[in-house]
């Protein structure tokens, strides 16, 4: 039997129903791509952060539209979020992904602030959403990777998560990108990849 929780992921991506951030409303949660200029934002942001990925490459708004279709509309694991302010401008984007349903698990992933905003409200829309995630999406447990070079480590443990562990990464060149893959033989003294669980 499926969960109640998948089948409301899936429903959340196509529907108009965005999740409120605070209360009174400061700012609202709405599925990627349900605006025109979300595919823009997204690869502007994701050009500004690219170091901040474990796959390093100059998006493109054809590369990003392809991927909102092909990769986060389709695969019932993962969901993104942008974040509106209550006046409309978009200043953020977050989402779940890597979700095991039949564990009850998934990670908050591809949290970025695009351009400045209130102080605290990417850390509320990140609460809100990991409280929808043990809510309505009946998830038991929540992690976050991260990479160690990130000052958004000091983010995440402001919100709750608690570092597990550290694997080291090795740099690999592939076809136009640079991606990093978890290789504990690889030097400490490097980069790494941060594991870490929401506490609450």
């Amino acid at each position: 039997m499926e969960s109640s929780g998948r089948e409301l992921l899936r429903a959340r991506k196509v529907g108009t129903d965005h999740l409120p951030v605070g209360n009174p409303p400061a700012a609202w949660l709405r599925p990627a791509g349900s605006d025109t200029g979300d595919v823009e934002r997204l690869t502007a942001w994701r050009n500004k952060h690219v170091t901040a990925f474990l796959t390093e490459f100059e998006a493109t708004e054809e590369k990003t539209a392809a991927w909102l279709v092909d990769t986060v509309k389709t695969d019932d694991t993962r969901i993104l979020f942008m974040l509106d302010l209550e006046a409309g401008d978009t200043v953020g984007y977050l989402g779940l992904a890597f979700i095991d349903w039949e564990a009850r698990r998934g990670e908050a992933d591809a949290i970025v602030r695009g351009v400045e905003a209130p102080g605290g409200l990417m850390t509320a829309a990140l609460l809100e959403l990991l409280a929808w995630a043990l809510g309505p999406l009946e998830l038991e447990e929540l992690r976050v990777r991260v990479r160690s070079d990130n000052p958004a480590l000091a983010f995440y443990e402001k919100a709750g998560f608690r570092e597990t562990h550290r694997v080291s990464l090795r740099r690999e060149e592939r076809p136009d990108m640079v991606a990093w893959v978890e290789d504990a033989a690889a030097s400490e003294d490097k980069l790494s990849l941060v594991h870490m669980a929401w506490t609450g």
